[in-house]
């Protein structure tokens, strides 16, 4: 039998995020007469009181004396079920928490998400005791995949610790558990699992990431800022928006964020709820960058009307979006005369996002210069998208999309007819989404047609092995539709290698990435009901070591920083006193540079390496010289063309780009721009669908003899690895 372990939710510490991003900034007193004395008045912040959760634990319809109650929380607790099975936990936050119990041979389902409000009491939970599989594992290095001993491993019914040579077991229910990973020197890891169909013995291979971090300071025009929210996210490859936990700067202003290897934006959410995206370093694998500023820079208000033919657009949600990173940066609501304002705006490019009721648009670019000119928003009608879902449900998310469009998705839910209705959008293809308990569905479609989507859901089998066949236990598996372009990745590790995911019905292109290990080529399925099963070989890898040297001494280089970039993305790693490095294996073209403050960078190709075990690189010195490890970037859509017979064709589509968004595919022909011919001379093809970030342009393309256009918004991107 297939043992399938699906990841089944995420927890992470977003609604921190979202806490700090609707707070309000102090309130100034009053009721202070003119020219009156103000003696100091002691406030105390009275702290939220904490609410329970009390429940029973049973086995076939009877308490159960001494079962062990775990909450998963931010601060986990254990309790122990009375005589009658009865339990009561105290203390809880408000915050997303889950409950399961266990008792020798027994374990009980993971009861949750559940929130209880301040002071409150949750009552009358049932967590019902049923068999148990033992699971088998081993925690490795995610770089050297050398076992990991006295690893901490925790999961709903108890804790362990890893063995010499990393090796743990553990007793869970037969359906869903969360996994917790702990381990000195290494980034803290939380997995959530179903063990529907695991059986006893089968075995997980988790990879834990080096400890890296990023120390640094949120600044204003040069002054500490306190109580600054900062995180920091992937900004390429699949799991990219990936945020660490967050985290409160000091009286100094000073921030500490742990992370793993990767490319990083810290971003800063200030008191006011303005979010100001920051620096984007590439943190190499257990560095530790204490350099960092991010300064909010010139906050200044922006103020303006919003209008629709002329009338103000009374009530209409407003969100500000960045024209660059396309990340929200605030929101406010017009009031009844159209008039809006965006208080703390850092100076930069911006779209507005324009929403009431079913009416939806995006308005801008609009630069803000702190100079105290008002925005005048005049949002055109648009057109009307309506359509119905069948099964008939309410409550399913819709959404439709663009490549012009830009932050949070323009959503609604259906009625209880199974109807929807969006207003405001733009003419031309749309591409469209639904997701619900019945299934899920995609197509496109335009504004006047009415769109039907058939909710169905195709089950599809997916296996990850490396070159020499073994099964690999943790991956990341993006599904992109053929038909509409429309992507879905799904975040999973699996004892045995299996996944089991579900897609609506159609073809899908089907790829998976393993962090320190690269990725698979694609494969297309056909989703037509009956269950699909596929198997994705990762690419062969081998390791790649070395010697950084001084060229004229011929001593070791500590600090020297070694980025290879190949068709597995770009990573990077330090070289330590001796002056050694290892990377993650690497596929059989690899290109590396090394660089260091002092030296000269250098570049090496590696199409074939016999002696990539034990590479000698030498640098040359250039005193005063900084080196920078900068990410390269550029301003368009996201793809990459080639000629071909006479005419430019799609190569490849950026991940996340609004060429992605607007359903781009390769192998498209581009036949226009902005309504003129495209022309045969690619140079001149990609230098015109370039521009500033935050600006339009209308591609026309022909797919398998097929005409159709795309209106897309530029942004800033990054040039992909290869």
């Amino acid at each position: 039998m297939l043992v399938v372990l699906v990841i089944v939710a995420v927890f992470v510490a977003a609604r921190s995020v979202e806490a700090d991003t609707e707070a309000g900034g102090p309130v100034a007193p009053e009721g202070v007469a003119p020219g009156a004395v103000e003696r100091p008045v002691d406030v105390r912040v009275e702290a939220p009181k904490p609410g329970s959760i009390s429940g029973v634990v049973r086995s076939a319809g009877r308490g159960v004396a001494g079962a062990r109650v775990t909450l998963k929380a931010t601060a986990p607790l254990t309790v122990e079920a009375l005589d009658d099975g009865a339990f009561r936990i105290a203390g809880v936050a408000r915050e997303p928490v889950f409950l399961a119990a266990s008792a020798p041979g027994l374990a009980s389902p993971v009861v949750g998400p559940l929130l209880v409000e301040p002071g409150q009491s949750l009552e009358g939970v049932v967590l019902e005791l049923g068999p148990t599989v033992r699971l088998e594992g081993v925690v490795r290095d995610l770089v050297t995949r050398a076992p990991i001993p006295r690893a901490v491993v925790a999961w709903s019914s108890g804790t362990t610790q890893t063995s010499d040579i990393g090796a743990f077991q553990l007793t869970g229910p037969t359906s869903q558990t969360w996994l917790e990973v702990v381990a000195k020197g290494y980034l803290p890891r939380t997995e959530w699992l179903s063990l529907e169909l695991a059986r006893a013995g089968s075995r997980l291979d988790l990879a834990l990431s080096p400890l890296s971090s990023l120390e640094g300071v949120v600044q204003e025009q040069g002054t500490p800022r306190a109580g600054v929210t900062v995180w920091a996210e992937f900004t390429e490859g699949l799991r990219r928006g990936e945020r660490t936990a967050v985290t409160l700067t000091d009286g100094n202003g000073r921030f500490r964020l742990e992370c793993s290897e990767g490319l990083r934006r810290v971003v800063a959410v200030t008191p006011a709820g303005v979010t100001v995206p920051g620096p984007e370093v590439r943190v190499a694998v257990g560095e530790a960058r204490k350099d960092l500023v991010l300064e909010l820079g010139d906050l200044g208000a922006v103020a303006g009307v919003v209008r629709r033919e002329g009338s103000p657009l009374a009530g209409a949600a407003l969100t500000l979006v960045n024209a660059f990173s396309e990340d929200l940066v605030g929101s406010t609501s017009a009031l009844l005369d159209g008039r809006f304002s965006f208080p703390g705006v850092p100076v930069g490019r911006y779209l507005v996002q324009v929403r009431v009721g079913a009416f939806s648009t995006i308005a801008g670019p609009f630069d803000h210069r702190d100079d105290g000119q008002p925005w005048v928003i005049d949002v055109p009608p648009g057109l009307v998208l309506e359509g119905r879902v069948e099964p008939a449900e309410a409550g399913v998310a819709v959404r439709w999309r663009t490549g012009d469009w830009a932050g949070p998705a323009s959503q609604t839910t259906t009625a209880p007819d199974g109807t929807f209705r969006f207003e405001g959008v733009p003419a031309g293809a749309l591409l469209i989404d639904a997701e619900g308990p019945q299934g899920a569905a995609t197509a496109t479609g335009q504004a006047g047609a009415p769109v039907l989507l058939r909710l169905e859901r195709g089950r599809v089998m997916v296996r990850v092995v490396d070159q020499s066949g073994a099964s690999v236990t943790d991956a990341v598996v993006t599904a992109r539709s053929e038909e509409t372009g429309a992507v879905r990745r799904y975040v999973l590790a699996a004892p045995e290698g299996v996944f089991q995911i579900e897609l609506p019905r159609g073809r899908w292109l089907l790829l998976a990435e393993v962090q320190g290990r690269g990725r698979t080529a694609g494969q297309v399925v056909t989703v037509a009901g009956a269950p699909v099963e596929v198997t994705l070989p990762l690419a062969v890898t081998n390791p790649v070591l070395g010697r950084v040297v001084d060229r004229q001494t011929r001593l070791p280089l500590q600090g020297a920083r070694v980025r290879a970039e190949s068709t597995m993305g770009r990573v990077s790693v330090l070289t330590d006193a001796r002056g050694a490095f290892t990377l993650p294996p690497q596929p059989a073209q690899v290109a590396l540079v090394i660089g260091r403050d002092g030296y000269e960078p250098q570049s090496l190709w590696l199409p074939a390496r016999p002696d990539a075990a034990n590479l000698s690189i030498e640098l040359q010195p250039a005193p005063n010289r900084p080196w920078q490890d900068e990410p390269p970037r550029f301003e368009g859509v996201g793809m990459s063309l080639r000629p071909e017979q006479g005419r430019i064709v799609v190569q490849s589509v950026n991940e996340g780009s609004p060429a992605e968004r607007a359903g781009i595919q390769p192998h498209d022909v581009i036949v226009s721009i902005d309504g003129a011919p495209a022309g045969p001379d690619q140079g001149q093809v990609v230098n015109r669908i370039r521009g500033p970030a935050g600006t339009a342009v209308r591609v026309g393309l022909e797919r398998q003899g097929r005409p159709f256009e795309v209106l897309m918004r530029r942004r800033s991107l990054l040039l992909a690895p290869w």
